[in-house]
């Protein structure tokens, strides 16, 4: 191995470290793209992952506003709640929109994952470099993300996929499971659940 070579190899494992991993259960659907149709893959990605992953699109327009929306909340609490109830009712037209137009729940898959990628076991393993399309769905809340990911060589063990292509609110909508999901267990290990 050259020293440019660990030097890359040292650097992707920094950038791999980033981000919290998680075990947990997601929908998932995985398509496996031909070396030929990459290049088509990768030039549709983001038309094609506005569609799927609508809710987080609401979700970074929402967050954006949330100085706003604090002063709103302090001045008049009244609105505030309305304005609440009219987001949930927005996000639950999104989530039976979305799930309408790509095919209802999809497959439930153990997966280790991060707002950088998943190892899951496969069988058989895709090949190190290559790439599919993955559309996960995060639960229970329902998001679903719909990202390309490239399959990193392992020696053993499961199948690591980095994301290569993913939107930045679809990065948060995964950081923001992640947090909640974390939140959710050490609620249930101190008994406050």
């Amino acid at each position: 191995m050259t020293m440019h070579q660990r030097g890359d190899r040292e650097q992707h494992e920094q950038d791999r470290r980033r981000f919290f991993r998680i075990d947990d259960t997601v929908g998932l659907r995985l398509s496996p793209i031909p070396p030929a149709a990459e290049a088509r893959a990768l030039t549709d990605f983001t038309e094609r992952s506005s569609d799927v992953g609508l809710l987080n699109e609401l979700h970074a327009i929402r967050d954006q506003a949330l100085p706003q929306r604090r002063k709103l909340e302090y001045k008049f609490p009244t609105v505030a709640a309305y304005i609440k109830v009219v987001e949930r009712q927005i996000e639950m037209l999104t989530i039976a929109f979305e799930s309408r137009q790509h095919g209802g729940e999809l497959e439930p898959r153990e997966v280790n994952l991060s707002a950088q990628g998943m190892c899951l076991a496969l069988d058989p393993p895709p090949a190190p470099g290559s790439l599919l399309e993955i559309e996960l769905q995060l639960l229970p809340e329902g998001n679903r993300i719909l990202t390309l990911g490239r399959v990193l060589e392992r020696d053993e063990g499961p199948s690591a996929i980095e994301f290569e292509q993913l939107r930045d609110a679809d990065r948060e909508a995964i950081v923001r499971h992640i947090h909640a999901l974390q939140l959710r267990r050490l609620r249930q290990e101190n008994g406050l659940d």
